[in-house]
């Protein structure tokens, strides 16, 4: 039997210092855009994005954690070019204000590294890294028949959605991103849309699941990419909805246990109890590393089938048009692809990364057995996550040729 999942309620902020509470949380949620290209180099946040501010549940460690043997192995600084412009790791770790970084190669440590008084012990808030582990619920809910297809339509599963704008939509549409909803996250400036929005909304006592239920939508979903946290907030819901299970007591018991991770974790959650879903997995960098080497390993750990080798085929690849790499966006614009809430590298490495806002990022490349793990204050992050795949490829590639 699973271990009890620990809750920890943080008290709901009164009516007066609501409003204070949604400045702080705006001011950690829109700084990544505040500064252009070309401003100096990102400096640490004057506040502390890793604090939990708002209700948790605790999901405990694996009773068997896995190891991360240490192999020796020199320093992992390569050079690289992006944009045009010559670079160094180095540069590209100290640019994004790097806080917790390890790398794995065929499950060994080869380089661990903490900066600004974190160690290894912190513990980081994913942010979107989270919408990975978000899905990979899902991925488990269906493979245990707890969802006959993935494209029914998330309201058979969640009736409380009829009459929103996820009335209908297909399932495997919101796992792309390709829901069709009214939901601009383009510019995390904006107080009033997107993540920024939701979260200020919900830290000023507005149920997530309120949220949720007054969306609209604005275009046939499967038809274009559209980045929305919210989706992922309906798909946490879809799992406690077919689990009869909170988000964070599913994943412990069917993600964190079995992938032996070492510490505890708080899984954020808004004030009536609704896992946040779509970020606020707040875990040490080498547990966020452990759960990168479940799908380098194809979700096997230990010689176990923690997660079915087909489903992290599926979630790791562009599954149609809409979201293969230089798609997402009209005209181009990225060079990622999209699969179920994991972003795709171009190409044919057959790599893939988590990303979260300020610079959060699992990187995995399950050919070569590389996962790295990387957690930072980046106010920079929106300008720096296409240049982060150039610079995990350097990494990977200089471990790999040894």
């Amino acid at each position: 039997m699973a271990s009890t999942v620990r809750r920890s309620m943080r008290r709901r902020p009164a009516p007066g210092r609501r409003a204070l509470v949604a400045t702080a949380v705006a001011a950690v949620l829109t700084t990544t855009a505040a500064a252009p290209a070309s401003a100096e180099p990102a400096r640490p946040l004057p506040v502390a994005p890793h604090i939990v501010f708002y209700g948790s549940q605790t999901m405990t460690p694996s009773s068997n954690p896995l190891g991360l043997p240490r192999a020796v192995h020199g320093d992992i600084d390569a050079s690289y070019t992006y944009a045009g412009r010559r670079t160094t790791v180095a540069d590209f770790l100290e640019r994004t204000s790097t806080r917790g970084l390890v790398v794995l190669h065929d499950g060994r440590m080869v380089a661990e590294k903490y900066w600004a008084g974190y160690t290894s012990g912190s513990r980081f808030n994913s942010w979107s890294v989270g919408k990975s582990i978000t899905s990979t619920a899902v991925g488990l809910a269906f493979s245990e028949g707890r969802i006959d297809s993935l494209d029914d339509p998330i309201t058979e599963y969640v009736p409380e959605l009829k009459g929103s704008g996820y009335d209908g939509v297909p399932i495997e549409h919101i796992l792309q991103m390709s829901s069709g909803q009214d939901y601009d996250e383009s510019d995390y400036a904006n107080v009033t849309a997107g993540a920024t929005g939701t979260t200020i909304r919900m830290v000023a006592g507005e149920p997530l699941k309120n949220q949720a239920r007054q969306s609209k939508r604005v275009r046939r979903s499967g038809t274009a990419f559209n980045y929305a946290s919210m989706d992922t907030f309906v798909l946490g819901w879809l799992v406690t909805s077919v689990t009869g299970r909170s988000l964070p007591s599913y994943v412990q018991q069917k993600i964190w246990h079995p992938a032996g991770m070492a510490s505890s974790a708080a899984v954020g959650e808004d004030y009536h109890g609704s896992p946040i879903a779509y970020a606020s997995y707040h875990a040490t960098t080498r547990d966020f590393a452990r759960f990168g080497e479940l799908f380098a390993n194809g979700g096997e750990v230990r010689g176990r089938q923690v997660i079915p080798a087909e489903w992290v085929r599926r979630a790791t690849t562009p599954q149609s048009g809409q979201v293969a790499p230089g798609k997402l966006y009209p005209g181009g614009g990225s060079r990622y692809g999209y699969g179920y809430q994991w972003w795709i590298g171009e190409g044919d490495r057959g790599d893939y990364t988590a990303i979260g806002i300020l610079g959060q990022f699992v990187y995995v490349w399950p050919a070569k057995g590389i996962v790295i793990a990387k957690n930072s204050e980046d106010a920079d992050a929106e300008n720096h996550m296409e240049e982060a795949m150039s610079a995990f490829r350097a990494i990977a590639d200089k471990v790999v040729q040894g």
